[in-house]
């Protein structure tokens, strides 16, 4: 048992001295990619033309029964 215990305590502190240094690590990673700009916007005046709809469902919630709601749905 306490040799597995000090095999893994000497496998870690190879790791740790053999690894990579701190400065390879930083040039490994990976710049993150240039945000684009957005493809759809619109000022508060204007939206967009959509094929919206309002539809009403009904619903069954236990203890209240039957309930019907009214929602949108765009596509």
């Amino acid at each position: 048992m306490r040799a597995n215990i000090l095999w893994g305590a000497v496998i870690l502190a190879a790791t740790l001295v053999l690894g990579p240094s701190a400065e390879a690590r930083r040039a490994a990673t990976a710049e993150p990619p240039k945000a684009a700009a957005p493809a759809g916007t619109w000022t508060a005046g204007t939206q967009p033309e959509r094929d919206c709809g309002r539809a009403r469902r009904k619903f069954w919630v236990p203890q209240e029964g039957w309930i019907v709601r009214t929602f949108v749905s765009c596509r």
